[in-house]
């Protein structure tokens, strides 16, 4: 009996062996990486002015009574505009210090307060005014970037990664092609997106330099920014062996 079960044993793995070695065994490929971008320039929609509030002196109050006046003026200016979010990023209050040669050590020298702000808006025809009466409030700007706004953003990359995954499969159909091959399938397929370039920032210099007059808000040109989507992977065509003339 005990000669008959390992003459069954042994003849089960005869037959499933070969079975289960052909359902495991990596089918011949060849597996090529290759990538398609699309891409688009569009109007930059959103601009972002970043400014701040400072004072200087002996006496803190004296101070936060300035800065507040200032911050006061430009919230009662920009109150009621259409198409603008502000919000303030940050306020401190500095300790100033100056060196005392004659008793060789430092000493403190009063305060120094900064508040900044700033202010987002889709509304372009309106932001060399605003900024005018930012700087005519007694604010100094810090800043002026123009950017594509997040919801045309977010739409316009949809369909681009729509375009470059069309691009991408007419690519690999192309090196199928080439290869002689009837067929491919796609083995992996991923999408990333750089973000817009644009030409971002103002400067105060470049800012009274764009200025007709001491009088008169200064001219902004919003400028372009170019959006971009890439997908990548890798596709797998037939092994085909090719003969060498």
């Amino acid at each position: 009996m005990l000669i008959d079960m390992k003459y069954l044993i042994i003849l089960s793995l005869i037959f499933i062996t070969p079975a289960w070695a052909d359902e495991n065994t990596p089918q011949k490929e060849t597996l090529i990486s290759l990538s398609a971008t699309s891409s688009i320039t569009l109007p930059n929609d959103e601009a972002v002015v970043n400014y701040r509030m400072e004072a200087t002196g002996m006496y803190a109050d004296a101070l936060r009574k300035k800065v507040n006046r200032i911050s006061r003026l430009i919230h009662q200016q920009l109150k009621g505009a259409q198409g603008i979010k502000q919000t303030t990023l940050s306020r401190r209050m500095e300790m100033r210090w100056r060196y005392d040669k004659l008793n060789s050590r430092q000493v403190r020298d009063g305060w120094k307060l900064v508040q900044t702000e700033q202010l987002v808006s889709s509304n372009l025809d309106a932001v060399p005014d605003w900024v005018d009466s930012i700087e005519k409030a007694g604010a100094h700007l810090n800043h002026l970037s123009f950017r594509i706004s997040d919801t045309t953003l977010k739409t316009t990359q949809n369909s681009l990664r729509l375009q470059a995954i069309q691009a991408f499969r007419k690519k690999a159909g192309s090196f199928a092609k080439a290869l002689d091959a009837t067929s491919f399938r796609i083995m992996q397929l991923q999408t990333s997106q750089q973000r817009p370039v644009y030409r971002m920032r103002q400067d105060m210099p470049a800012m009274a330099m764009m200025r007709k007059s001491e009088s008169s808000p200064p001219q902004l040109h919003a400028g372009e920014g170019k959006i971009s989507v890439t997908v990548s992977g890798s596709i797998a065509l037939p092994f085909k062996a090719y003969t060498v003339e």
